[in-house]
């Protein structure tokens, strides 16, 4: 079993299991922290050809204090920004929140381009931290 460390299109690094020799598939994981703003959206990473994902969570250590909402969800650059995951509030609660499988979690025949959103309404936020983590496997 071989490993590549890669950068991300974002600047980041993921570890690669080229699967050289793996019986088995690893889980991998595009991750990192949500930067706020009225509606940024953020290019995370990209799927593979023949990624699955497997889980995705959106972690709240310091809630946001946007006056109306504050929301993170995971889509498809140049497409939805809901795509992989529903909005989740970030405004109302700290916590580690699972997001629900969708039928897009299904195995993609091309690589995908993944953006996290985040969104808030009202007063602009000057506080709060969500962090993401998007699981897959290759198969």
């Amino acid at each position: 079993m071989g490993y590549e460390l890669k950068q991300t299109a974002t600047g980041g690094f993921q570890v690669w299991d080229d699967l050289s020799g793996a019986t088995n598939a690893v889980v991998q994981c595009l991750g990192g922290a949500v930067t706020r703003g009225a509606t940024n959206t953020a290019l995370v990473g990209t799927l593979p050809a023949n990624a699955q994902i497997v889980s995705i969570f959106v972690t709240v250590p310091v809630v946001s204090n946007a006056g109306t909402t504050a929301t993170v969800s995971v889509g498809l650059s140049g497409g939805s920004a809901t795509f992989f995951s529903a909005a989740q509030d970030v405004k109302a609660a700290i916590g580690n929140f699972s997001q629900a499988a969708t039928a897009n979690w299904a195995v993609s025949a091309g690589k995908q381009l993944v953006s996290v959103t985040y969104t808030e309404t009202g007063t602009a936020s000057t506080a709060g931290t969500a962090y993401f983590a998007i699981n897959y496997i290759v198969n």
